[in-house]
């Protein structure tokens, strides 16, 4: 997991960038730890224990067979970037937006989405277990043909978002608010809903 040591710049609680002395904003070579950063995601095998919140991340292309672990990119903006057949094991995305992004493939675990927002981005072929999405914003979304067992959509809001031919069994959509959300060939009677809005297959 990514350090838990507090930058050293006065008056500032963010975590430090890699178990140095300042957080990813506050460090002199800022810059230069984002390309390496990019560089890391883009050709490496492996992106570990490191925390660069609040980071903007554009056309990005995740090494395919890559792993990130134990990672925080909280309030990170990620726009046209792509994740295909990466491992995602305990991370941190909360508050974050997606904009027109890919994952394919992936296995996602014990990851933190809850307060995202998500437009025009397609999630598919990927198992996403025990993982929080609590209180995403999801518009225009396809996020079909997924494993999300033990998830939790809980005070989420979808609108035009596909979880066709998905696995739901555990997964909590409780005080969603739902506008034309496709279930087709899911189990939904397997997942939790709030007992006044049952769910609805479009």
């Amino acid at each position: 997991m990514f350090s838990l040591k507090k930058c050293s710049m006065p008056g500032c609680h963010a975590f430090t960038y890699n178990g140095g002395d300042y957080c990813f904003h506050h460090s002199e070579n800022k810059k230069e730890l984002f390309q390496n950063a990019v560089r890391m995601l883009e050709k490496g095998n492996e992106f570990r224990n490191i925390s660069m919140p609040a980071a903007s991340f554009r056309n990005l292309e995740v090494h395919k067979g890559g792993k990130i672990i134990g990672s925080n990119f909280s309030f990170c903006v990620f726009e046209n970037c792509t994740f295909e057949d990466v491992s995602v094991y305990s991370v941190f995305f909360d508050f974050c937006v997606f904009r027109s992004c890919v994952f394919h493939s992936c296995d996602i675990r014990y990851a933190i989405f809850s307060g995202s927002t998500f437009t025009d981005t397609i999630i598919t072929d990927t198992a996403a277990i025990y993982s929080n999405f609590m209180g995403i914003n999801a518009e225009n979304c396809d996020f079909s043909s997924n494993d999300f067992y033990y998830s939790n959509f809980s005070l989420s809001k979808l609108s035009d978002v596909s979880m066709d031919d998905c696995n739901l069994k555990r997964t909590s959509f409780r005080s969603c608010i739902t506008k034309s959300v496709s279930f087709r060939f899911s189990n939904p009677e397997e997942a939790f809903f709030r007992k006044e809005e049952p769910y609805r297959i479009m």
